[in-house]
């Protein structure tokens, strides 16, 4: 066996399961809904106002409960990717086939996103025709691009679950590692980069303005949140495609790090890392 077979397995276990059909099922209703709700009942902002929902006044609607709702499917595909097989001593004979650990992250970590990746894929498709039906003006290119960049963000929150799961033995901390960090990102990180900031600056708030270092600082501890990285990525390639060089003017005077594209480097970090510091205990441990 190697990755790929590891991959495969874990895959086709989630469809035994019926997983697949649960996530698949939670997410068609989730986009149908969201979509729904945005275009008939709260328009964003200048859909409000205009009266017309385009595609990317839908998407700035959207990519707030996406950024909940995404993690929450992915924390519940992976959690157990890993630290369940311990727990039930699959493990050993996995590991006694010619696998070696870093096979068997690696499959379980692409095993997982293929299952969150259907289960997304069919949910937006869903969530694309009743956009297409209750939008006034439909571009699919841009939703599409929302769609391969909210897949992306699901590999990230695959990506920690893993590693978090090849980081302890138990199924009930990795889920409590997972959701814990899932809560730190939505509510607490914007205080700890506000926290920090207000340390660098002698603990005051007193003389920050808006491009002095403290203020970069914080602005950077703060897209350093892979849900900010997300958002700020979807908005700025979609508004890319929708507005031309608009975004070029905007973003000239800043600096590389607090650039909008620049989310997609950190969400790239958030998958590398976690899965090479959930690699470097798993290789250690014992089972």
């Amino acid at each position: 066996m190697s990755w790929r077979a590891v991959a495969q397995k874990d895959f086709r276990d989630a469809i035994r399961s019926r997983l697949l059909i649960v996530l698949t099922a939670l997410f068609v209703l989730f986009s149908a809904g969201a979509a729904y709700l945005v275009t008939e009942i709260d328009p964003p902002g200048q859909a409000a106002l205009t009266g017309e929902v385009t595609t990317v006044l839908l998407i700035t609607g959207l990519v707030s409960a996406t950024a909940v709702f995404i993690p929450i499917v992915s924390i519940a595909a992976a959690y157990r990717s890993l630290a369940g097989e311990r727990d039930s001593g699959s493990l050993k004979l996995l590991l006694s086939l010619p696998n070696s650990r870093l096979d068997v992250l690696v499959g379980k970590f692409l095993g997982r996103s293929g299952v969150v990746a259907v289960a997304l894929l069919v949910g937006f498709a869903v969530g694309m025709v009743v956009t297409a039906v209750l939008a006034d003006a439909f571009s699919p290119l841009e939703y599409v691009v929302f769609v391969l960049v909210s897949m992306l963000f699901a590999f990230v929150f695959v990506a920690i679950t893993v590693g978090i799961s090849a980081f302890t033995s138990s199924t009930s901390r990795a889920a409590y590692g997972a959701f814990g960090l899932f809560v730190v990102f939505q509510f607490l990180w914007g205080t700890l980069a506000q926290g920090v900031a207000y340390a660098a600056n002698g603990f005051s708030f007193e003389g920050i303005e808006e491009g002095d270092a403290v203020f970069n600082l914080f602005q950077f501890l703060t897209a350093l949140d892979p849900t900010a990285a997300y958002q700020q990525g979807t908005l700025w390639v979609v508004r890319r495609l929708d507005e031309s060089g608009e975004l070029d003017e905007a973003a000239a005077g800043l600096p590389f790090y607090l650039q909008d594209w620049f989310g997609f480097i950190i969400m790239a970090l958030w998958i590398a890392i976690p899965l090479a510091v959930g690699y470097a205990r798993f290789e250690s441990s014992d089972l």
